[in-house]
C-alpha cells in the first residue's frame, strides 16, 4: 500500500475544505480547548483514547488516561467501528490540527496511528490552531455529528515496533551506536524529571533528539533540510545523508515519538518504527535496563556518586 503525509498551511488547508467536502477535520487538542473554539467542522478526538489499560502491577497513576501510551489493537472490530463513527475511510482526506509545540505531539500520533491501520494520506495543519486564527479562518464552539463512514483495518506493521520487537533490537546487535531515537526533553533523557514513572532515564542505545526542536520561532516544523541538518548533527543519519544504525523512535507514551517518525520520513522518505510503549511500559519491567544521570551503560555509577 502506498501511503503518504502531508503538512499543509492554513491557505491550503482553506482550499483543501473548500474543494472536498467531505473531508473529515479533526481536533487533537483537549477538550475543554476544543470547546472553546475550534476550527469550523472539526470533530474533537483524544489519542489516549485509543489506547489500552496499563496492566495490573502498574501504579494507580498509570491508569488515568494519557499515562499509558500502548495501542488497543486487540478488538480490530471495535477499531474500525470508532473510525467509522468519525466519518473516516481508507482512501478518504483526513486533516488533523493541535496546538502546536504545546500539545506535545498530539495530531502526530493520531496521524500516525491511522498511517498504521492502513489509511492511504493524512494531512496535518502546519502551526496548528494559532496559525489557523493568524489566517483568519473560519471558526466555531459548534460540535458536529460525523457522517457515518466504513473503515477497513489493514495493518502496517512496519510502523510499529512493540517491547519484543525493541528487545530484539538491542538484543540482535551488539554494538555502540545509537538504534533508537528518544525524543524527550534533556532533563527526561537523563532521569531527572516525572518520577511517577515507573523508573527514570531512557533505553540503552539511544541518541536524544528533543521535541522542541523540530519547531520554528513562528511555530511551524522547520522544513525537511533543516530536520535532515538536525538528525546529523545528533548522529541519526550520516553526513551524505544515509541512514545510521537507528531503527526506531520512542518518548514517554509515543506521542512526540510517533510526530518525529512522521517528520522522519518526510524528510528521508523511510517509514521508521514508533514504539508506543515507550519508556512507561519499558520502565515498568524491572527485567529491562534503564539508563539515568551520566551512566553511559546500565549498572554503572557516575562519577563522585
Amino acid at each position: 500500500m502506498k501511503q503518504s503525509i502531508h503538512l499543509i498551511d492554513a491557505g491550503e488547508l482553506k482550499a483543501l475544505l473548500a474543494r472536498e467536502k467531505h473531508a473529515v477535520l479533526i481536533d487533537t487538542r483537549e477538550e475543554l480547548e476544543f470547546s472553546q473554539g475550534h476550527i469550523e467542522n472539526a470533530v474533537s478526538n483524544q489519542w489516549f483514547q485509543w489506547c489500552a489499560k496499563a496492566p495490573a502491577t502498574a501504579k494507580s497513576t498509570l491508569f488515568e488516561p494519557g499515562y499509558w501510551g500502548n495501542l488497543d489493537v486487540d478488538s480490530i472490530e471495535k477499531i474500525e467501528a470508532s473510525l467509522g463513527d468519525l466519518g473516516i475511510t481508507n482512501s478518504g482526506t483526513v486533516i488533523l490540527y493541535s496546538s502546536g509545540i504545546a500539545s506535545k505531539g498530539r495530531e502526530g500520533r493520531i496521524a500516525w496511528m491511522l498511517l498504521y491501520f492502513g489509511i492511504e494520506k493524512v494531512y496535518i495543519l502546519d502551526g496548528g490552531y494559532n496559525a489557523w486564527l493568524n489566517s483568519r479562518g473560519a471558526v466555531s464552539t459548534q460540535e458536529v455529528k460525523p457522517k457515518q463512514a466504513k473503515f477497513k483495518v489493514e495493518l502496517q506493521p512496519e510502523r510499529r515496533i512493540d517491547l519484543n520487537g525493541v528487545k530484539r533490537l538491542l538484543d540482535e546487535n551488539r554494538g555502540t551506536e545509537p538504534l533508537l531515537v528518544d525524543t524527550r526533553s534533556p532533563l527526561e533523557f537523563e532521569g531527572r524529571l516525572y518520577d511517577y514513572q515507573p523508573r527514570m532515564g531512557h533505553i540503552p542505545r539511544s541518541v536524544n533528539i528533543w521535541f522542541d526542536k523540530y519547531f520554528a520561532s513562528d511555530g511551524r516544523f522547520i522544513g525537511n533540510e533543516q530536520f535532515l541538518r538536525l538528525l546529523e548533527t545528533e548522529g541519526a543519519i550520516s553526513s551524505s545523508g544515509s541512514a545510521t544504525g537507528i531503527k526506531a523512535t520512542y518518548c514517554e507514551v509515543g506521542v512526540r515519538a510517533a510526530t518525529f517518525a512522521l517528520l522522519y520520513e518526510l524528510a528521508t522518505g523511510e517509514i521508521l518504527p514508533v514504539y508506543d510503549g515507550s519508556l512507561m511500559e519499558w520502565s515498568h519491567n524491572p527485567e529491562l535496563a534503564v539508563i539515568s544521570g551520566c551512566q553511559e551503560e546500565p549498572d554503572t555509577k557516575c562519577p563522585n556518586s
